[in-house]
């Protein structure tokens, strides 16, 4: 299947939106399209962090955050739940880095480009990733501008985005297998995991929040503190 404007003439290019998925929710699936539909991606990987090293620990259990994420995916199959960082952690018995992640998949895929998504607000705070400036040796960073955040203006993260940013269309993005930065302005839903555990919490509804399948599986099995489906007449 080939997304609108599908990248030809040059290196294929894996997309990547990394995150805990806790909940899985519309907005990584809205995210994960725009960029697809954007780039011209056959797919999208969402790869699930079994505990991120610079976040705080997951609150659902990692099998249900793969499971929720699978049935996510399950609904538009450019969209694909990717377990790789969840199998190198359970190997190497702590967090997984997102600049290892990348050296694998560089070492397997050597001749085709590796796009790491980001928001705008992660991209504030990446000079405290493990590695970080390592990060651009093996991958593009596609970067979401996100309602209400700004690109980093001064700091060593705002000098990497002026020395390294491109235009989606730029040659040196489409035809080169790593090291540029592209920031893409797209529609973003206003939805975190945050406020979706909080709605949750309080009983309300989620049908504008998550996928059916998603909140479904959560009220099966009482993640989040829920104790009933409020849309449920029992």
């Amino acid at each position: 299947m080939r997304c609108a404007g599908q990248r030809r003439d040059s290196t294929p290019l894996i997309g990547i939106l990394g995150g805990t998925f806790d909940p899985v929710h519309l907005g990584h699936l809205h995210a994960a399209r725009s960029v697809c539909d954007r780039l011209g991606l056959a797919s999208v990987h969402l790869m699930l962090s079994a505990r991120p090293g610079h976040r705080d620990a997951p609150l659902a259990p990692m099998a249900a955050r793969w499971e929720m994420l699978r049935l996510a995916c399950a609904e538009d199959l450019r969209l694909v739940p990717d377990d790789r960082e969840l199998r190198r952690a359970e190997r190497i018995g702590r967090p997984s880095w997102t600049v290892e992640t990348l050296e694998e998949m560089r070492a397997e895929t050597p001749h085709e480009s590796v796009a790491w998504v980001i928001g705008s607000d992660a991209l504030a705070g990446l000079d405290t990733w493990h590695r970080w400036t390592e990060l651009l040796d093996l991958a593009h960073l596609v970067v979401l501008r996100r309602p209400g955040a700004e690109l980093p203006a001064s700091g060593p993260v705002a000098a990497l985005l002026a020395a390294a940013r491109a235009d989606a269309d730029d040659p040196t993005f489409r035809q080169t297998p790593q090291g540029t930065i592209v920031v893409l302005d797209v529609p973003m839903l206003r939805v975190s995991a945050t406020s979706v555990r909080s709605a949750l919490g309080a009983g309300r509804s989620v049908d504008d929040l998550l996928p059916r399948s998603v909140s479904t599986y959560i009220w099966q099995h009482q993640l989040y503190g829920v104790r009933s489906d409020p849309g449920s007449t029992a």
